[in-house]
């Protein structure tokens, strides 16, 4: 077989060859373009609503809010004095177990307090009446035979009677000889007294620092006597700004 009779097969298979990847180049481009269209049709379009600037439901904060409490009502008219004491029955569910309390020496100190509880606003009688009561059932839980607090100031500036003055109290351990209890309704490490708290707790002091011949040296927190946060800071910090205004007694 000669040179030139193999020159025809080849050229036709080259050809064959050119013609087919010409093929698949216009093939692939055709594809291409197709996609392109496709993925111009499936774009979304805008929404067809206005945008609208609604803020977020909780508002960002780097720092807790403040706690605001609610307004605190004015001093009672009437000073706390011994007269207008509300009674014991006013609130008290059950009687004293006299066979478990002491009797009170002559008083020599005056010891205040907070009830340490969940804060509390409340200036309802019937409200406080049941707070007051609460403790009360606390301590005898306890196996004290009464509330132990001597007194009790609520956010309205009212006083009540607690434990009776013939009883030793039960609100600073090995502590409570000739010791009178006053607590004030509230958590002050969580909430600040009301005006009308501090105004009724200065007036009833006084007057026990005038009836029992207490000095002014001899009325302590609870924090004074014993180790704990009784009566919360902000307390606390009341009854030093009063000691260095000469306010007690």
């Amino acid at each position: 077989m000669s040179e030139s009779e193999c020159v025809g097969p080849t050229s036709s298979l080259t050809a064959a060859v050119s013609a087919t990847r010409r093929g698949f180049l216009l093939l692939g481009l055709v594809l291409l373009v197709g996609c392109a269209k496709k993925t111009t049709l499936v774009m979304l379009p805008n929404p067809p609503w206005p945008a609208l600037d609604v803020p977020p439901l909780y508002p960002v904060q780097t720092v807790p809010p403040r706690y605001e409490p609610p307004p605190d009502p004015g001093p009672l008219p009437s000073s706390p004095s011994q007269a207008t004491v509300l009674a014991r029955s006013t609130w008290a569910q059950g009687e004293p177990l006299t066979t478990q309390m002491n009797r009170l020496s002559p008083v020599r100190y005056i010891t205040v307090h907070h009830d340490g509880m969940d804060p509390f606003f409340d200036t309802d009688q019937r409200a406080t009446a049941a707070r007051i009561e609460a403790i009360r059932r606390a301590h005898r839980r306890r196996g004290w035979g009464d509330i132990g607090y001597h007194y009790v100031v609520d956010r309205a500036g009212r006083v009540w009677e607690g434990r009776s003055l013939r009883y030793q109290g039960a609100h600073v351990k090995h502590k409570n000889y000739a010791n009178i209890g006053i607590v004030v309704l509230g958590n002050f490490d969580r909430q600040q007294p009301s005006e009308a708290q501090l105004a009724s707790l200065r007036q009833l002091v006084s007057s026990l620092m005038d009836r029992h011949r207490v000095p002014a040296s001899r009325v302590y927190t609870h924090q004074e006597l014993a180790p704990t946060a009784c009566p919360g800071r902000y307390f606390q910090q009341f009854m030093n700004t009063s000691r260095r205004r000469g306010r007690l007694g």
